[in-house]
């Protein structure tokens, strides 16, 4: 037998040490035998350096730090060039996986040779660790599958959460990384140009933990507006390009408009009701088809709140 491939774990950590060791301790159980763990702390001040000290014994443990603040992208990239596994995974510092994730999404690109990277479902995690499957996520297929999923991930604005993956290393550099200039949607951005070339591999299976909470990285960026921002050019991106498929042409309207009702939900969240407002507008001026709306319950409810 030959020896199972090494997998690079790539934990960048800014200002999230009251959760980091939960999440090196997720990578560390892994049931997969094969892998190294390399933790980035991007100029954090919070104490984050104790805890990543903590973990300096395991010699399967590195640890880098960014002499400045990278932001997300950035210290992604730093990683992949530091990694040495022909897989990588990136694992936000306040998530974590269930023990075979890796197991699981390894033995799917084994598989499937030609696919760029491998995906699973998600559970929600509260910020005691207490979890729970996410049921409506953007996922429709119930079984395990590997095919071309580009128009998947361009129609549902991004159904793979970014700590849900396993990467074939070469496959993003021939990519290019992941893009430095953006501040959040660079996963997205990452698997659009993958899907474009490769097929993509799914497992059918709650294996990675997201935690929710309000200093979530995601939420941070709601509030200052990027995601609103990063996500329609990379829209406008798409539908610039010459050769895409038909079926995606014609529901250009539809997929502007769940744009504008996810950024209006992320606003929501965030409680920028003003911007939640001027969004769902947007939203009506791309569709009015009541069918598109039904899943943002409580988006619509929050509209029709005369408080907010």
């Amino acid at each position: 037998m030959t020896d199972p491939p090494l997998v690079s774990v790539i934990i960048p950590v800014y200002n999230q040490a009251e959760y980091l060791a939960d999440a090196v301790h997720s990578a560390l159980a892994q049931s997969y035998p094969s892998l190294e763990v390399i933790i980035i702390d991007d100029a954090s001040t919070d104490g984050s350096d104790r805890v990543i000290a903590g973990f300096s014994g395991d010699p399967r443990v590195a640890a880098l730090r960014n002499a400045e603040n990278l932001d997300c992208a950035r210290t992604f990239n730093v990683g992949i060039r530091e990694a040495k596994g022909t897989y990588y995974a990136i694992l936000a510092a306040d998530d974590s996986w269930e023990p075979g994730f890796l197991e699981a999404l390894v033995a799917a690109l084994e598989e499937n040779p030609g696919a760029a990277f491998a995906y699973c479902r998600v559970n929600l995690m509260d910020p005691r660790g207490r979890k729970k499957p996410r049921r409506n996520d953007r996922i429709f297929y119930d079984r395990d599958f590997c095919g071309d999923q580009f128009e998947e991930i361009v129609r549902w604005i991004n159904p793979i959460p970014h700590h849900a993956t396993v990467v074939r290393k070469s496959c993003a550099e021939e990519a290019g990384l992941y893009d430095p200039e953006l501040t959040t949607t660079h996963d997205w951005d990452l698997w659009l140009r993958l899907a474009r070339k490769h097929p993509v591999a799914f497992v059918n299976r709650y294996l990675a933990n997201y935690r929710v909470h309000q200093a979530n990285v995601s939420m941070r960026r709601s509030r200052e507006g990027d995601k609103e921002r990063f996500i329609f050019s990379l829209l406008d991106r798409v539908f610039a390009r010459e050769g895409l498929p038909g079926s995606l042409a014609s529901e250009k309207c539809r997929i502007y408009a769940r744009a504008c009702l996810d950024v209006a939900e992320a606003y929501r969240v965030v409680r920028d009701y003003p911007a939640m407002r001027r969004l769902a507008g947007r939203a009506l001026d791309y569709s009015r088809d009541p069918l598109l709306y039904l899943p943002y319950r409580r988006l619509l409810a929050a509209l029709l709140n005369p408080l907010n």
